[in-house]
């Protein structure tokens, strides 16, 4: 009996069937291509390093070799007298830096002293740090002239402490006095101050007090201003 041409006489598809073997094929490729390219690089990296650490070897022992030949022009002697005129060098920019010159200190004593007063004894004594200290005798005309000189002097900066002590009345009517003091280390040193020395504010000179024991009256007196220095000279 035969089947009529509208059913199917075989089950099995005409159109091409596609495979999956042929995808993991192409991923295969992929993968090794990508590990190719990767193990390339790296041999290139590798190469590259290799090389540049030989120029580095190169590039080490020519600077060596120009550094021995620089060391072998050089004469021992002429090294060894520059070094020993180094250290002369430095050792007398530190003696200089720290020598004491009262030179300043003498122009500003002049400058702050007045014409009515008069200096009769000096002592300075410096210290390792380079500070120093001032012990003055003078006489003045009257307590008038000594408040004024006490107020210039308060009026100094590097003059720092000052006190005035001992006054006492002669018998010609001036004032005897003593003046101690602290001296700014730049007032009597050339260099830098040494560590530990700071710049204080200085303190104000203490106004001259009358003796307390009743003295005889002196010579009239007036106060004279101290805008006009005189010269001092130390014993």
């Amino acid at each position: 009996m035969a089947l009529p041409p509208t059913i199917p006489t075989s089950f099995v598809p005409k159109q091409p069937v596609s495979s999956g073997m042929r995808k993991q094929k192409s991923g295969l490729n992929l993968l090794l291509i990508g590990s190719s390219a990767l193990l390339g690089i790296a041999t290139l990296v590798c190469a590259g390093i290799f090389g540049y650490e030989l120029y580095l070897k190169g590039a080490r022992d020519a600077k060596q070799a120009e550094l021995a030949a620089a060391q072998r022009a050089v004469d021992i002697d002429t090294v060894e007298g520059f070094i020993r005129l180094r250290d002369r060098l430095s050792a007398t920019e530190s003696i200089l830096n720290q020598h004491v010159e009262l030179s300043e200190f003498f122009d500003v004593l002049e400058a702050r002293t007045l014409q009515t007063v008069r200096f009769s004894n000096l002592i300075v004594s410096v210290s390792g740090d380079r500070s120093a200290e001032i012990e003055v005798e003078g006489v003045a005309r009257s307590f008038n002239a000594l408040a004024a000189q006490s107020a210039s002097i308060a009026a100094e900066k590097r003059i720092k402490r000052a006190i005035f002590s001992g006054i006492t009345v002669n018998d010609n009517g001036t004032v005897a006095f003593s003046l101690t003091a602290t001296l700014d280390p730049r007032i009597i040193t050339s260099g830098e101050i040494l560590p530990g020395i700071t710049d204080e504010e200085p303190v104000p000179a203490a106004a001259p007090v009358a003796p307390a024991s009743p003295v005889s009256p002196g010579p009239a007196t007036t106060t004279v201003p101290a805008a006009r220095p005189a010269t001092t000279t130390a014993p």
